[in-house]
């Protein structure tokens, strides 16, 4: 669970599970002072991240050398529907065995699969 509550300046909002806390804003365009990351940025690194590490479990567990991965996610809002596009930087040196091995293993990312089915929102009391 994440809990927020609003700063002094306009919209920066400080978020924390208990253990861990970040601060989201607003750009300066937009009114806000750009101290952290918008909510559509926070969605976007929730699956890059979450890709990033997917691909790090599975290569661990299959004993392959990764070394340094880069995993980008965009969100582009629709009318009708959004669309996430991303992309896997991986080292040269991976072979292309292991380069397919890794890249299929982004289908089990738990962040992927979430956003990939309907999402209910209920307002509790």
């Amino acid at each position: 669970m994440i809990t927020t509550k609003s700063g002094k300046a306009n919209f920066l909002t400080e978020f924390t599970d208990g253990t861990h806390t970040g601060v989201c804003d607003a750009p300066e365009s937009k009114g806000g002072g750009d101290a952290g990351f918008t909510p559509l940025g926070l969605l976007e690194a929730s699956l890059a991240a979450c890709l990033n590490m997917t691909l790090r479990v599975y290569a661990q567990a299959h004993d392959i050398e990764l070394g340094s991965v880069e995993t980008l996610a965009t969100l582009t809002p629709g009318e009708t529907g959004s669309t996430f596009e991303y992309s896997v930087k991986l080292p040269d040196t991976l072979s292309d065995r292991d380069r397919k091995r890794v890249l299929a293993a982004l289908k089990g990312c738990p962040i992927h699969g979430l956003l990939n089915k309907p999402i209910t929102f209920a307002l509790k009391d």
